[in-house]
């Protein structure tokens, strides 16, 4: 009696590498209030995450009404964790670079001065505003350089973030 070769299949795990996710992922446009439209671009030690705001009867995410920039550097991802979707994903921390809103037309420019969106009434349409550290109605934002911490997991065609709980659609 001989020993026999078992055949394996080796099939390639993801490692947790920021390099795994590297490229640009979105988000279509959300079923719920506010409509909303995201792109995440992940290069190198950068992410990027872009929300265009649209209007409350905009489900067509037609006209978007405002843009808010978050600007995440010194990007590491970390040790396999268990998420709140009972997936298994990595730990990701980083360094808040900018976090910006751009009205993108003037009603909602108006709005939001009349309104002193954010502790400010010095809005002014196409025009980048820092709100880091101000309050924009859910509590501060977080300042710049302070570490942010979340947890995801991919697919070769889906990014999870476990903090906002959305997933995106990786983009060609």
């Amino acid at each position: 009696m001989g020993l026999e070769e078992e055949e394996s299949t080796v099939t390639s795990a993801p490692t947790g590498s920021l390099s795994d996710i590297e490229g640009t992922w979105s988000l279509g446009c959300t079923s719920e209030k506010p409509y909303e439209q995201e792109t995440a671009q992940i290069h190198g030690v950068d992410f990027v995450l872009e929300t265009l705001v649209y209007g409350d009867s905009d489900s067509a995410c037609s006209v978007a009404r405002y843009s808010v920039k978050k600007h995440y550097t010194n990007l590491v991802s970390g040790t396999e964790q268990t998420l709140s979707n009972e997936t298994i994903g990595y730990s990701l921390t980083s360094a808040l670079k900018e976090f910006s809103v751009i009205p993108l037309n003037d009603n909602t420019t108006n709005t939001m001065n009349s309104n002193n969106y954010c502790g400010e009434s010095s809005w002014q349409t196409n025009q980048t505003m820092n709100v880091a550290g101000k309050d924009c109605g859910n509590g501060a934002n977080p300042i710049l350089n302070s570490t942010v911490y979340d947890r995801y997991s991919f697919t070769t065609e889906s990014l999870y973030l476990d903090g906002s709980q959305k997933t995106y659609q990786k983009q060609p």
